[in-house]
Formats: C-alpha cells, structure tokens, sequence
C-alpha cells in the first residue's frame, strides 16, 4: 500500500523528491558535515552524488509506496530536508528518518515532519510497529523520536557505533 502524499502540517508540506529540481537545495542538506555527521557514509560530494540519492528515493517511493520525502516549508515554499521512511534490513521493520538544514534546526521541524509521518505510516501501511535507529551521541534525534512517542528498547551496534533502537506500535 501507498502513502498518499503530500502530507500536509501547520507549518511544513512532504513531497516526493524531483531529482532534478530538488539535488541544488539539498546539497545545503547533505552536502554539511556537520548535519550528516551520524548519517553513515557522511556527507555527500557535489550534486551529481545528492540527484543519484534522491534517483533512489524516487525509485523507492514508486516501488515499495514510501521513502524518503522533501520537507518543505508552508511559508515560502523553502526546501529545508528529507523526512520519510526506509527498511531496517535486520528486522524488515519500517524505518523513520529525518534529516533537515542546519539553519533550520531547534524550531520543532523534525519532530513536526516526524510526527507526520507516522501518523502517515500507521494509517497507510500495513505495519504493527515503526522503528527509528539514532547514534548514541545524536541527542537532537533521539529527543525527536522521545517527542513523537516512540520508546527506547534496545542498544545495537550499527555503522560501528552504539545506536539507540527505538519503536512505536499500533
């Protein structure tokens, strides 16, 4: 089953990904080390590696009926980052992520588009639980995943680092 979108919030509108419209505005997103730091891989090099990711994220969303999607701002139309939802291969759960502009951070965004999208996935998909995967040191995240209900139940070490797993059934 397909997640219907846009899904529209308050302040914040989630689009599927125009590789070709979309790679400029989230180089800002994926090309900053500093916002990518607890992404595996880290951060991105030049436009070409940013359209090649949003080509995949287009495919998935026409594929499986969900990936990751743009976040973009109700007032002024302004691409600020990806919120959305991808598979935890070890368990074959759902997978909720988040990843916005630095500048946009501290303003609730994340937990607004996180928020969204599981409300999103519960109604849409077919799923007893959402799980999310945060880098131990990644405390803006995991207050996000706090903030939209989800509960810590487990560490695993992923990417080579301790990861907080966190779920949220029906």
């Amino acid at each position: 089953m397909a997640i219907p979108l846009p899904i529209e919030t308050d302040r914040l509108f989630l689009r599927p990904f125009d590789p070709e419209s979309d790679s400029e505005p989230m180089l800002a997103v994926y090309g900053d080390a500093e916002v990518m730091c607890f992404i595996p891989g880290g951060a991105l090099r030049g436009l070409e590696a940013v359209k090649e990711t949003l080509e995949r994220y287009a495919q998935a969303q026409e594929t499986r009926g969900f990936s990751s999607w743009a976040v973009v701002e109700r007032d002024g139309g302004l691409l600020i980052g990806d919120a959305g939802f991808g598979l935890f291969r070890p368990t074959g759960d759902v997978e909720l992520g988040y990843t916005l502009r630095r500048d946009r951070w501290g303003y609730g965004y994340a937990t607004e588009a996180a928020r969204a999208c599981l409300a999103a996935g519960f109604a849409h998909l077919d799923v007893t639980r959402i799980v999310a995967l945060v880098d131990e040191e990644n405390v803006g995240s995991t207050r996000v995943a706090e903030r939209v209900g989800m509960a810590r139940i487990d560490t695993i070490e992923a990417h080579g680092r301790p990861h907080a797993f966190f779920a949220l059934s029906r």
